[in-house]
């Protein structure tokens, strides 16, 4: 055994060691620095996307979730929209790891009775060009439009608007119509529209089935 190539690897073991240890620690506190802005960043996208699709309120909904689970078994939270201390709807949010390329996130705004306000897809990893479309609300521009201003409210999406003023009671056929249902969807994409689907049929189910204890939990102390 040759004791100086011994030593040269004991050397060399530490070096790195003490390299990795290092980099660790750097990674840490990188983490540790970015994490709170970052948060702040998904607050501020979370209360932006609140105002597109409830009605006006003066609470900040985002403050206060309860979280049931679906009959599929996921996780929906529920945040309320409150005016005058009174909740005027509700807000949904959920997953469904069923999408053609992973989660499709989904955050719906529901009136008080459980009908559809709102759908909108916040986190997707689609497609572009087919299930992305199936997703994502655009303002298709024109040479005659280029210049316009921007309309409030959410950008129009066929498949995502289907769904408003709907509820996913126990005798509605919410399946696509390839399937034999009555949700439209985009062909090429059937993956996604079905995952779209589920995932809003399954996060108004859940409002449904869990409705009075929704609202128990997300009305003011004193409110209606």
């Amino acid at each position: 055994m040759n004791l100086k190539n011994s030593e040269n690897l004991w050397v060399l073991g530490l070096f790195l060691g003490i390299i990795g240890l290092v980099s660790a620690l750097i990674l840490a506190v990188v983490s540790n620095l970015v994490a709170g802005p970052i948060e702040q960043a998904e607050l501020r996208n979370t209360n932006q996307a609140l105002r597109q699709i409830l009605p006006p309120f003066d609470n900040q909904p985002s403050e206060k979730r309860v979280e049931f689970t679906s009959p599929n078994g996921w996780p929906v939270s529920f945040m309320a929209a409150v005016k005058d201390g009174k909740v005027v709807a509700v807000a949904a949010e959920a997953a469904n790891p069923q999408g053609y390329a992973g989660n499709i996130q989904a955050l719906i705004g529901l009136e008080t009775d459980g009908a559809i306000r709102a759908v909108l897809i916040t986190k997707q990893n689609e497609t572009p060009g087919l299930g992305a479309n199936v997703c994502q609300r655009k303002v298709q521009k024109t040479i005659f439009t280029l210049f316009d201003k921007p309309a409030e409210g959410l950008a129009p999406n066929k498949i995502l608007d289907q769904f408003d003023g709907k509820k996913a009671s126990p005798d509605a056929n919410w399946q696509v119509k390839k399937d034999g249902g009555e949700i439209d969807f985009i062909s090429g994409a059937t993956v996604t529209s079905r995952a779209v689907t589920l995932l809003v049929s399954e996060i108004d189910r859940t409002y449904l089935l869990n409705r009075d204890k929704i609202m128990q939990e997300l009305t003011p102390a004193g409110g209606k």
